[in-house]
């Protein structure tokens, strides 16, 4: 056998000092080039793995600490989407997803009403923003997992409930700038995963996607002359736009010629009739993968918009792949829950 994979050794070698997109030998740990140091303790591990030019391989020998793999038979759903649906009767609208298309959307209550949205980043563990959470206690929130409809409670794959436990957020955050905008929902017990509940994928650090059209899913209002959420989950696509022009855009609204967009942020949307509008706080906009249309990693979580729907006028974003290194001490706390699984990086 080790005759065998000696010519491939080398082979990937070459590849690797090449720069290019490169696959490893499934023995490595394909993470982000600074995580590649004894001193770290915390990787993504994939039985088959491909890395970019912002990932190196790491072997085993120079780890200390390494997690053994995700042994959940469904982690490869990780980040995959439902293109058609989970029943494929159901009639839907151009604005709506399909029944559990994006199996990784979450839906948070207060006391039976709709407060906001979050993503599923591990099983036991919800992503979402701060500051929809304002004065709210974790014995005030729970978390909804497989839900489409939320007027009816005939599903396909019946939704599932958890109760949050410890709310943590940034410690920066900045209501009033919107700057470190995120959270975390530390569940009671971690979700069941299936074809209708499943982890996004998390993007490597300081990974941009701008001029990307990526997707935002979740429930909420679609105008300003809406009264109610609308029931069905709603998704839109939008572009992402650059900070520079997402200041200079943001600077002809009310927010004044001065402002000055948080560099946590980042901007999506501006087009007339396509934006996000209220209750879609913490919800998650989301890209898909290059060469997998249907599979996808987080970029996003909706933080705060100046009207609705409006030409020119983009959406802010919390830019997750700027709090990797936030996000990741955390995850550590939940992977002793049975059920809970490490969320990969593309």
């Amino acid at each position: 056998m080790s005759r065998f994979f000696a010519p491939l050794v080398i082979f990937l070698g070459l590849i690797l000092s090449s720069g290019a997109t490169h696959m490893c030998l499934s023995s490595d740990l394909c993470v982000p080039r600074e995580n590649c140091r004894e001193e770290e303790a915390f990787f993504d591990f994939r039985s088959t793995i491909e890395c970019s030019d912002a990932e190196v391989c790491c072997e085993k020998s120079n780890v200390i600490g390494m997690i053994s793999p995700p042994q959940h038979p469904l982690d490869r759903l990780l980040g995959t989407s439902n293109p058609n649906g989970l029943d494929g009767s159901t009639q839907v609208h151009d604005d709506q997803s399909k029944p559990n298309q994006f199996p990784w959307v979450m839906a948070l209550f207060v006391k039976d009403s709709y407060l906001g949205g979050g993503s599923l980043i591990t099983p036991g563990l919800v992503l979402t923003a701060a500051h929809i959470l304002v004065e709210l206690s974790p014995n005030d929130i729970m978390v909804r997992a497989g839900e489409w409809d939320l007027s009816s409670s005939e599903n396909l794959s019946p939704p599932m409930d958890r109760q949050v436990i410890k709310i943590l957020n940034h410690e920066a955050f900045n209501y009033s700038s919107a700057a470190n905008n995120l959270a975390l929902l530390f569940l009671d017990s971690p979700f069941e995963l299936g074809a209708n509940i499943q982890t996004i994928r998390l993007p490597i650090p300081d990974k941009t996607f701008d001029r990307r059209i990526c997707t935002v899913a979740g429930w909420g209002m679609r105008s300003s002359a809406d009264v109610d959420v609308q029931p069905i989950q709603q998704k839109v696509d939008l572009p992402v736009v650059e900070s520079p022009k997402c200041q200079r855009q943001l600077r002809l609204t009310r927010l004044g010629s001065n402002y000055q967009l948080p560099a946590s942020l980042m901007c999506a949307g501006g087009e007339e009739g396509r934006d996000v509008c209220f209750l879609f706080g913490g919800s998650a906009l989301f890209c898909s993968q290059d060469g997998d249309p249907n599979r996808y990693e987080q970029a996003g979580i909706v933080s705060f918009g100046v009207g609705c729907g409006q030409p020119n006028v983009p959406t802010t974003f919390t830019h997750v792949s700027k709090f990797r290194e936030w996000i990741n001490p955390h995850l550590k706390q939940v992977l002793s829950v049975p059920g809970n699984t490490l969320p990969a990086m593309t």
